[in-house]
């Protein structure tokens, strides 16, 4: 796994905040310049993915944890943020260099730019989408990629990130069915980001799966639609308990897990706040599991909803 580097997620999380802020004024300002057939100015965005790239080399858990909480009502811009953080995570654990680092995060944070050219009616949809609906859908990816294509300034492994976040090396995905070899490494990468940031998101017409679900997942989705190899480095960048996940202590206490362990993927940094048995919260406690003083360790994962707990409310 890559290492978490050398601050601590507390003290990563102030400025992983700021900048998530400043991430979310520069995606509504692009947002809005598409809308309104402006030009795309890259140089805000290239500023911003430098930013996630530090915070990510810094400390990736703080972002991580940022990027767990979020509105139903804002899911494009909050996608957007949160899949370049992803690539971020995932990128370092591969090893890849800055410059590619870079192209593709600002690849992940415009990739679904072309939904702004999608009618609101079929967009917001809150049930299925019929045949002709999810062919206008599928557009999207067209739009953004022409449009990415004709803006001055972005890389072409920039454009071909947002191009094939759809495709799958089986042939299955969308728009060009490309397979194999024809889908870029990166693109390969985006296409599970993609897919793990979507299915653990809440959204109008769906609750999202927890993430340790969602690894599994992936696993079940490896080898077809997935490249199998890139599904197991992605899952060991996130941890066996992904940031965010609700665990049953040992104690019978519940708890959040805020940073992911570079000793040992079962014994991450959790917050214990509940306590089971009790019915009741307790003060919370910030504990490392890899510590040999730790005399607690995690039982399973389990689902917040079964006892009420909103887990973004212990991620600041």
């Amino acid at each position: 796994m890559a290492k978490a580097g050398s601050v601590s997620v507390e003290e990563e999380l102030i400025k992983a905040n700021k900048l998530h802020l400043e991430a979310k004024s520069v995606m509504a300002g692009v947002l809005n310049d598409v809308k309104f057939g402006k030009p795309l100015e890259t140089e805000a965005f290239d500023d911003l993915a430098d930013g996630m790239i530090d915070s990510v080399i810094r400390n990736h858990n703080a972002l991580a944890c940022i990027g767990r909480i979020r509105k139903k009502d804002n899911y494009l811009m909050e996608h957007s943020i949160n899949l370049s953080v992803l690539m971020g995570i995932f990128a370092k654990a591969m090893k890849i260099d800055r410059d590619t680092m870079h192209q593709a995060m600002v690849g992940a944070l415009l990739h679904d730019i072309g939904k702004i050219m999608i009618p609101d009616n079929i967009l917001h949809k809150p049930g299925k989408l019929d045949d002709n609906e999810f062919a206008r859908m599928k557009q999207h990816v067209v739009f953004s990629r022409e449009l990415l294509k004709k803006t001055p300034g972005i890389h072409p492994l920039t454009v071909d990130v947002a191009a094939q976040h759809h495709e799958r090396i089986d042939g299955s995905g969308y728009p060009e069915g490309l397979t194999g070899c024809q889908i870029c490494q990166e693109g390969k990468m985006v296409a599970i980001t993609d897919v793990y940031d979507a299915i653990t998101a809440d959204r109008c017409y769906h609750k999202g799966l927890q993430p340790t679900v969602a690894l599994k997942k992936l696993l079940e989705w490896s080898g077809t639609h997935l490249e199998e190899k890139l599904v197991h480095t992605f899952i060991r960048s996130m941890g066996i308990y992904p940031v965010g996940s609700l665990v049953m202590m040992e104690s019978g206490r519940l708890a959040v897990v805020i940073e992911a362990s570079e000793k040992d993927q079962t014994r991450p940094i959790v917050k214990a706040m509940y306590h089971s048995r009790l019915n009741q919260y307790i003060s919370a406690e910030t504990i490392d599991l890899s510590k040999a003083a730790s005399q607690d360790a995690i039982k399973s994962s389990v689902d917040p909803d079964k006892w009420k707990i909103k887990v973004s409310d212990f991620l600041h």
